[in-house]
């Protein structure tokens, strides 16, 4: 009699659990730049509390994370795309009062529908972040465009052009269009 109590309370306490959602990686289905949200697919099965596995079901209208400063208007946006990898990060609390001010109508905890989204979850490494360790860098890349900035300067490189900034000055490679004037404090050298 008391193992069958055990083994009902701890059915009971792991059919609670399974219902409290954290962070699970997922898939972007749709973006909606202009308000910020996306429809994400979250990757895996959820189990019932009798065992079945079922698909998750896609969480519409997550708000997407993006490294920004509302208030001084100044951060890094990048394109999100159908089929892009992302983190999927369950709120303890409903985003109601976040999102509107309005007071929440109920006390969903750990719900699917209070889901945030951080793109760029990778699920292997790559050039670019190979690079960013070797040389302790941010590295941004845009097609063939690369900027690194790193302890020794700035570096960036567009195809064929160069220009890299260090303490000891300025280097370019390839043509240069001046729309306005250059001031030169200096002799200049032509070699």
């Amino acid at each position: 009699m008391l193992q069958e109590f055990s083994q009902q309370v701890e059915d009971t306490a792991r059919a609670a659990v399974n219902q409290i959602h954290t962070a699970l990686p997922g898939e972007i289905v749709s973006f909606n730049p202009g308000a910020g949200t996306a429809v994400v697919k979250p990757s895996g099965k959820f189990v019932t509390s009798d065992g079945v596995e079922l698909a998750y079901p896609p969480i519409t209208d997550a708000p997407v994370a993006f490294p920004f400063c509302q208030s001084a208007g100044i951060g890094i946006a990048f394109p999100v795309k159908p089929k892009d990898d992302c983190l999927i990060i369950i709120s303890e609390v409903e985003l109601d009062a976040w999102r509107s001010g309005a007071e929440s109508e109920s006390s969903l905890r750990f719900d699917l529908t209070s889901a945030m989204v951080i793109p760029g979850l990778l699920n292997g490494g790559g050039a670019i972040v190979e690079k960013a360790c070797s040389k302790d860098a941010v590295v941004i890349q845009a097609g063939e465009t690369e900027l690194m900035v790193y302890d020794a300067g700035v570096e960036i490189a567009s195809g064929e052009t160069e220009l890299k900034i260090t303490g000891k000055g300025i280097k370019a490679k390839g043509d240069m269009e001046v729309d306005g004037k250059i001031t030169c404090k200096q002799v200049i050298e032509t070699g």
